[in-house]
Formats: structure tokens, C-alpha cells, sequence
């Protein structure tokens, strides 16, 4: 007895910290929407590992019923689906098998998602890679993958076609603000991703949709994408000699926040981000929204 009282006690004071921090992390945002997640459905590219599991365990922690992990890789999928399963309860996670960069794959995705769930309510479009010795692939999932997602998401939950409304968040990079000199062409994927965001954020198109586009700019994180082996293959030293080592180098020394906290940052998006709106998350502190100036503001002098 003592014991589930000490389990519920804890879990008390963790859903408190939870709704502080938030609170305290919508104070300085232009909206607050008080989301509910209580039994909304999310589809998550990239959701098995990495950021994308920490957000869909974020998403699950909240209250969401249900989550379609989207991704190519079918064992990972499984072993991520048995772990959630374990964690939060059977049944509330499926995975489907889908190349984001193919759209009839990921269309195909997003109809299985919402016939076996009943409905679309959060789309997380997460999925990218690091490989600069392959550009096309690399753009084909970071850029085209992430336009192919926000049009099926706005597609299907649009209230003008006979959806419920709802979000998409796009996952680009602090390194789509500013470039990263060590990974040009993911630096230009990632700027799309935010380019994207902004224009189909703005209020002519929720006013039609009542979909909110939202994006996160995440900063360095603790991934298997920046673990040694895969983040060396990603970078070319084709015109820069020993750029991998350099770049390596400046990764090593760097503080990686973790996936967790990309979980915490878009259940504070959810909760008080306005269409269009643009957060960063980093260090393993609460997001924070940031405004990019007109054009005529950053004129050098």
C-alpha cells in the first residue's frame, strides 16, 4: 500500500512540475490554445527512435489514445512498439511501414493511420537524415518528405474537407536558422522545412482549415545520428580536407540535450503555439518561441 501510495505521490508531483513548466514556458508565446490531448490520434515519422520516440512517449505520457510511428525500418519498429507497448499500455501504438520521400507510400500511411484509429489529430513530421554524400536522398527525406506530410496532414484534417482541424509540427534545426558550414545541403533542408512552416502557418490558412502549422528547431541532440560512426559517414571531405574531424570534433565538445526534452517542448507547442509560430529547443531547456525579422530589419549597414 505504501508503496502505490509513494508511486501515486510521485506521479502527482511529476504531472505538477509538468503543468509549471508549461505554464511557465507559454508565459512569453503569442497564443495559448489549452490543448487536449485526451483522446486525440498522432502520426509520427520517424517515430521508433531518436527524437521522434521521445516525442511520441510525450505525446502517449499526455494523454494521446493512439500513435502511428511511421518508418522504413521494420524491426526497429517492433522493438520500439513492444517497449511503448510495456510503458504506457498495449494497443495504444501501430507501426506502418512507409519511405516519406515516396508520397503514395506515405499517403498510403496516413489512410491506414486514420482507418484503423478513427480519426487524425496531431501530425509530427520528424523523420530526416545526415549524409551530405548522398544530397539527393538527403533532401528527398528531409525537404520533400516533410512537404509530402504537411500536405496529407492538412489534406486529411482540414475542416473543409470533412476533417476535425488539428497540427502539424515540422521538425527543422537550429541549423535551418543558422547554417551549419559541416553539412550545407542538410542546412538548406532544414531551412525549407522552416520556410515551409511559416507560409502554410499563416492565418489565411487556418482560418480555412483550422489546422495549426507549427515548427521546432531542435538543437544538438543525443541521437544515433550524432553517435561517431553514422555522423562521419554523413559528412563529405570532398572539398574541405578533414572536415570530418573537424566537424566531429566541434559535435564532441558540444552539450547534447536529449529526446526527451524535444518530447516536452512539442507538448508545450501543442498547448500555446500559434499557426506559423517558430520554437526552439536546446540544452535541455524549455522552448522557447522566437520571432524572425522582416527583411528590411536585418539590412547591413
Amino acid at each position: 500500500m505504501k508503496q502505490v501510495l509513494r508511486h501515486l505521490t510521485t506521479k502527482m508531483l511529476q504531472t505538477v512540475i509538468v503543468v509549471a513548466l508549461t505554464i511557465l514556458a507559454c508565459a512569453s508565446s503569442t497564443s495559448n490554445h489549452s490543448y487536449d490531448f485526451i483522446g486525440k490520434f498522432a502520426l509520427v515519422t520517424g517515430g521508433n527512435r531518436g527524437i521522434g520516440l521521445g516525442i511520441t512517449s510525450a505525446l502517449l505520457e499526455n494523454g494521446v489514445k493512439g500513435v502511428t510511428m511511421v518508418h522504413i525500418n521494420p524491426t526497429r519498429s517492433k522493438e520500439a512498439v513492444d517497449s511503448l507497448g510495456a510503458q504506457f499500455g498495449q494497443g495504444r501504438v501501430i507501426v506502418l511501414i512507409a519511405d516519406v520521400s515516396d508520397e503514395k507510400q506515405l499517403e498510403e500511411a496516413f489512410k491506414k493511420s486514420i482507418a484503423h484509429w478513427g480519426g487524425l489529430d496531431i501530425v509530427i513530421n520528424n523523420a530526416g537524415v545526415v549524409n551530405e554524400n548522398n544530397p539527393v536522398r538527403l533532401t528527398n527525406i528531409n525537404a520533400i518528405g516533410v512537404m509530402h506530410g504537411t500536405l496529407l496532414g492538412m489534406r486529411h484534417m482540414s475542416v473543409a474537407k470533412g476533417g476535425r482541424g488539428g497540427v502539424v509540427i515540422n521538425i527543422s534545426s537550429i541549423y535551418g536558422i543558422d547554417h551549419l558550414f559541416a553539412s550545407p545541403v542538410y542546412s538548406a533542408t532544414k531551412a525549407y522545412v522552416l520556410g515551409l512552416g511559416r507560409a502554410f502557418g499563416h492565418e489565411s490558412y487556418y482560418d480555412q482549415t483550422k489546422v495549426r502549422v507549427l515548427t521546432l528547431c531542435p538543437g544538438l541532440t543525443d541521437t544515433e545520428l550524432l553517435s561517431k560512426v553514422p555522423f562521419k559517414m554523413g559528412i563529405s571531405n570532398e572539398f574541405i580536407p578533414d572536415l570530418i574531424e573537424i566537424a566531429y570534433a566541434l559535435v564532441d565538445s558540444s552539450y547534447l540535450q536529449s529526446p526527451h526534452n524535444l518530447g516536452r517542448a512539442v507538448t508545450v507547442m501543442l498547448q500555446c503555439g500559434a499557426s506559423g509560430s517558430v520554437w526552439v529547443a536546446e540544452d535541455e531547456q524549455l522552448p522557447y518561441e522566437i520571432d524572425i525579422p522582416v527583411r528590411t530589419a536585418m539590412k547591413k549597414q
